[in-house]
């Protein structure tokens, strides 16, 4: 536990910048005298950490985990100062990026050491109380970056960061003694990061400007589409030929893996779509304010945790787990399902039950995949395994925000002003979550369940 607690201080603190300056958006644009470019203070952040989730993970594998580690929280403390230190919107973007690299790397690094610190029957509990940090700094992160921005300056969003990453850092430093790596039969797959770093920078781009800054029919659109689609083949072509592949392919020819990585992409579509337009829905169609509609994400998440607290210490007991996704699979879809009949005039009891219900099957999934996904390979792929299965969860997100986003706005375009009209189009969105639930169903039901290493 005296590991676990700076593991969970620098899960918080990655997890907590995804979504904590959200809130505080309106409070630097006044201050920095921006009237545009302020959305990249957030996408350049989810745009670094995402590919470093990958990359990071292997150079963990490659060169011992406890130096990358420190490196990413050194990398992440730098940032944050920069960020809060920031005269305009160019460099909070820029240091954002910067940030990022060092979160990317923090949150595949947390799990993958966890994996070190306990065989995968053990693991559960570790990373159930890894999930409830994470879903915490989540619902943390809007509520703390409002108090922030009113009470104190929305530069101490970045601030905060400092002592609790410094203490990270050095019980790390004193305390986490992990076997050194063998030497690596190869150099750092550098043209399959520039590739990567490319393939992703294109899905942020569509999920970020698609629908919104250009029709999605639009030659900027579908030409990141197509260098995206270019990319990812290229990407698999060298991943297939270098000595020391950031992905290497072999790790898919576990079908427990595979599965493991599609539910984590599934579950990731539906999670982003009740944390990102059940809000939407509350102040587009019932009218609420915005910081209560935020409120409505607690119920969802609080799930999550109560999900990842109910089954780790039986994973760990029982070693069995199959159960889980199967149980989360048709609780979500029953959940989502029921919540695609909502409307104006939906009391609030009715809105807040589901989502909670939601969150415990999204949190089954959660906890499992990642689970399920490390047991399949061996111990020196474990953090390459675990960059790999978060990036998936990155996929997914990017991929519900750009199906969602779509299917929303065609269905707010006919009568904006009609707020009948606007509950059928979120009502077609959640209606939407439950095919994707069908398929984690049928990936759970078919995943083999392998027996945990003790």
């Amino acid at each position: 536990m005296l590991l676990m607690i700076p593991l969970m201080l620098a899960l918080f603190m990655s997890n907590l910048d995804q979504t904590i300056v959200a809130t505080a958006l309106p409070s630097i644009g006044e201050d920095l005298h921006a009237s545009s470019g302020i959305p990249w203070v957030v996408t350049a952040y989810l745009l670094t950490s995402a590919v470093t989730t990958l990359i990071f993970g292997k150079l963990g594998d490659l060169y011992g985990r406890k130096k990358i580690f420190q490196f990413s929280i050194v990398i992440f403390l730098v940032g944050s100062l920069l960020n809060g230190i920031a005269g305009s919107v160019p460099q909070l973007a820029a240091f954002r990026a910067l940030q990022g690299i060092g979160g990317g790397g923090i949150t595949s690094l947390v799990m993958a050491i966890t994996g070190d610190l306990a065989t995968p029957r053990r693991r559960a509990t570790h990373q159930a109380l890894l999930g409830m940090v994470a879903a915490i700094a989540l619902i943390a992160g809007p509520l703390l970056g409002g108090a922030f921005a009113d009470g104190l300056s929305w530069r101490w969003i970045f601030y905060v960061n400092l002592p609790i990453g410094v203490l990270a850092f050095l019980v790390v430093a004193a305390r986490l003694h992990l076997p050194r790596p063998a030497a690596p039969g190869g150099g750092v797959d550098v043209l399959g990061a520039l590739i990567v770093a490319v393939f992703t920078t294109c899905a942020m781009l569509i999920t970020v400007w698609g629908g919104h800054e250009y029709p999605w029919a639009s030659p900027v659109i579908l030409g990141l589409i197509a260098v995206g689609v270019a990319t990812l083949a290229l990407y698999l072509l060298v991943e297939h030929k270098v000595a020391e592949p950031i992905t290497p392919l072999r790790l898919f020819r576990s079908g427990v893996f595979s599965l493991a990585a599609a539910q984590f992409l599934t579950a990731a579509v539906v999670l982003f779509a009740g944390m990102v337009y059940v809000p939407m829905f509350m102040q587009l169609v019932q009218g609420k304010s915005a910081f209560v509609a935020g409120l409505y994400v607690i119920p969802l998440l609080l799930g999550v945790v109560a999900a990842a607290g109910i089954s780790g210490p039986l994973i760990a007991r029982t070693g069995r787990y199959k159960l889980y996704p199967v149980v989360g699979a048709v609780l979500t879809g029953a959940s989502m399902a029921v919540l695609s009949r909502a409307d104006q005039h939906t009391v609030a009891l009715a809105l807040i039950v589901p989502l909670a219900l939601a969150g415990v099957g999204l949190g089954f999934f959660v906890q499992v995949c990642l689970l399920a996904g490390q047991n399949a390979v061996g111990h020196e792929d474990l953090g390459v395994a675990t960059g790999v299965l978060n990036f998936f969860r990155t996929l997914g997100g990017a991929f519900g925000a750009a199906l969602f986003g779509a299917i929303l706005a065609a269905g707010l375009h006919a009568r904006p002003s009609d707020p009948a009209h606007n509950a059928e189009a979120f009502r077609t969105v959640f209606a939407w979550t439950t095919p994707f639930m069908a398929l984690a169903l049928v990936l759970a039901l078919a995943m083999r369940e392998k027996p945990l290493r003790g």
